[in-house]
C-alpha cells in the first residue's frame, strides 16, 4: 500500500513539474521560438531583443518630450530612421527609430499621447515587411492602421519605402514595396495633415552611390533626405 501510494504521489509531483515547466516556456515565449527556429518561420519583430531594448530606452526621451513643448518633429521608423543622425538637422527632433522594425511592431509602440503632442512626424517603414514575406494582402488593414494612428498629429511626412538594390532582393519583394507605397499615397491624400514623400530624385538611379548596402543610406543619401525633408519644414542652417 505505501509503495502504491509513493508512486502516486511521484507520478502528481512529475504532473505537477511538467504543467509548470509548460506554463514557464509558453509564458516567455520559448516554445513558440523554438518552434519557429526548426520550422524556418518569421520571428515577429516584437520578440527581438533589439526591439525590446529600444523601446525601453525610448521611454526616456518620450517621457521628457511629453512634458516639455521642446519637441517640434518626432521621426518613426526602421532603421533607415535609427541610423539617421536627425539632431543634426533639426535640433529639436525625436529619433524613435528602430532597426529591422516592420508596420506592426511600430504600430505596437507608437504612443497616441506622444502623436498628439508632438507637432509634425516623419513616418518611413514598410521595407522590412517586404524582407519578412509579410502577404501584400495585409498591406490595406496596417496602412488603414497607421491612417488611423497619425491623423490626430497637427501634421504627418509620410516618406515612401526607399528603393532596394540587393542580391536577397527580389520581384515579390518590390511587388510589395510598390504596392505600399500606392496604398500609403493614397491613404495619405485622404489625410487633411499629411504630405507623401517619393523617394528624392535621383535615389532609384544613384542607390550605388548613396547606400552602404543597397538599403541603408550613407552620407550622400542622408543628405538627400535630409534635403528633401527640409522644402518641407525649417532646418537648422
Amino acid at each position: 500500500m505505501k509503495k502504491r501510494t509513493g508512486n502516486r504521489i511521484l507520478l502528481v509531483a512529475n504532473l505537477v513539474l511538467t504543467l509548470v515547466l509548460a506554463a514557464v516556456l509558453v509564458k516567455t515565449g520559448y516554445l513558440s521560438k523554438t518552434v519557429r527556429k526548426f520550422t524556418g518561420a518569421h520571428v515577429p519583430v516584437t520578440e527581438t531583443d533589439h526591439y525590446k531594448l529600444m523601446v525601453w530606452l525610448h521611454e526616456r526621451p518620450i517621457s521628457q518630450a511629453l512634458a516639455s513643448p521642446d519637441i517640434q518633429i518626432a521621426f518613426i521608423g526602421d532603421s533607415i530612421i535609427e541610423g539617421w543622425l536627425t539632431s543634426n538637422i533639426l535640433p529639436n527632433s525625436l529619433n524613435l527609430g528602430i532597426s529591422r522594425d516592420t508596420t506592426p511592431g511600430l504600430i505596437a509602440r507608437a504612443k497616441p499621447e506622444l502623436i498628439a503632442h508632438v507637432p509634425t512626424w516623419y513616418l518611413g517603414i514598410g521595407v522590412n515587411d517586404a524582407l519578412a514575406a509579410t502577404p501584400p494582402e495585409e498591406i490595406a488593414g496596417y496602412v488603414a492602421q497607421l491612417k488611423t494612428m497619425f491623423m490626430p498629429a497637427e501634421r504627418l511626412i509620410w516618406r515612401a519605402v526607399l528603393p532596394v538594390t540587393d542580391a536577397s532582393w527580389t520581384a515579390e519583394m518590390e511587388a510589395f514595396r510598390t504596392a505600399f507605397n500606392t496604398a500609403a499615397l493614397q491613404a495619405c491624400q485622404e489625410m487633411a495633415n499629411c504630405t507623401f514623400l517619393t523617394p528624392p530624385d535621383g535615389y532609384d538611379e544613384n542607390i550605388v552611390n548613396w547606400t552602404s548596402d543597397g538599403l541603408h543610406p550613407n552620407s550622400i543619401g542622408y543628405r538627400q533626405l535630409a534635403q528633401q525633408l527640409c522644402t518641407e519644414v525649417s532646418c537648422s542652417p
